[in-house]
């Protein structure tokens, strides 16, 4: 399980919300206050996925992707569980959540998937959709070939099944990636952000790890 430890420990690093972690940061805080720390921290980004959706249209995007990412898991012969209205505590704040999860830690490649909607507070007054993809690198492989497809990897497959984006050019990120790896060091942690139609993409390289989230904006239902 050691593989498994090594992407939950990212997770818990690098995102403010984070699957089967949680955070006492918050701790002398109203939940007014964590809620607003937790919006804030969130960019908007131009794009579609930054429009003003209700609650009922952020649902409908999240099942209608939902559905794209059971169907290329299942390509894949991947079992995945689904969770419906989890409650839970994520850095003081509750949060209604409703994913879908899967975890492979004997994978050679692609190890984890998480998606789903999440919904703050106790009113379940902001909400966001967000995906997190744990992928173990082989780096000497990328080296020597001298690149790096991720439009050939299992990843593009499930970025597309959320942001329903088939026809987007990978040249930019294969490059970015590329050079992540090449000129990153042994001890350090590499990242990269980009704007996917208003979708904050970033992925995080480590020496033999590689964590690719996609998230919306915090969505205000009120």
């Amino acid at each position: 399980m050691k593989k498994k430890a090594i992407s939950l420990a990212l997770v818990a690093m690098l995102a403010i919300s984070v699957v089967g972690c949680s955070s006492n940061n918050g701790e002398g805080k109203t939940a007014e206050d964590n809620q607003k720390t937790a919006v804030e921290n969130v960019d908007i980004l131009p794009g579609k996925w930054s429009e003003d959706y209700t609650r009922e249209e952020v649902k409908e995007l999240y099942e209608k992707s939902l559905a794209s990412v059971e169907s290329t898991a299942k390509g894949y012969s991947l079992d995945y569980d689904i969770t419906e209205d989890e409650i839970k505590e994520e850095n003081g704040e509750s949060v209604n959540d409703t994913y879908v999860y899967f975890d492979i830690p004997d994978a050679e490649r692609l190890e984890s998937l998480y998606f789903g909607f999440k919904q703050y507070g106790s009113d379940l007054a902001n909400g966001k959709l967000e995906m997190k993809l744990g992928y173990k690198l082989d780096k000497k492989t990328i080296l020597e070939t001298g690149k790096f497809d991720f439009e050939n990897l299992s990843l593009s497959a499930f970025s597309q099944a959320f942001t329903g984006d088939y026809d987007r050019d990978y040249t930019e990120l294969d490059k970015q990636i590329y050079d992540a790896i090449k000129n990153g060091t042994d001890e350090g942690i590499e990242t990269i952000t980009n704007n996917v139609d208003g979708l904050k993409e970033t992925i995080t390289i480590t020496e033999d790890f590689l964590l690719y989230k996609l998230e919306s904006r915090v969505y205000n239902f009120k």
